[in-house]
């Protein structure tokens, strides 16, 4: 795996499940133990595999500026009714 941007579609069993990005089709699973940092579904990160081993980093303005957005609609979906 190269390095690249990922969403954090969920935590279940252990393991942190990731969506790349744009296209959330192709997922990564990493166990849980080998992030070192709290995350959040809906987290955006980059994700580097350096000699078998996961560095992840927060890109935490990526993911303010997609939860605003999400916020937003939702917003709009609630006036609507």
């Amino acid at each position: 795996m190269n390095s690249t941007k990922y969403t954090l579609d969920r935590i279940e069993d252990g393991f942190a499940v990731f969506l790349k990005y744009p296209e959330e089709i192709e997922q990564v699973i990493i166990p849980i133990t080998a992030i070192d940092q709290s995350l959040q579904a809906g987290d955006r990160v980059f994700i580097q595999e350096i000699d078998n081993t996961y560095h992840i980093d927060l890109l935490k303005e990526e993911t303010e500026q997609k939860k605003a957005e999400v916020q937003s609609l939702m917003d709009k979906l609630r006036r609507k009714k």
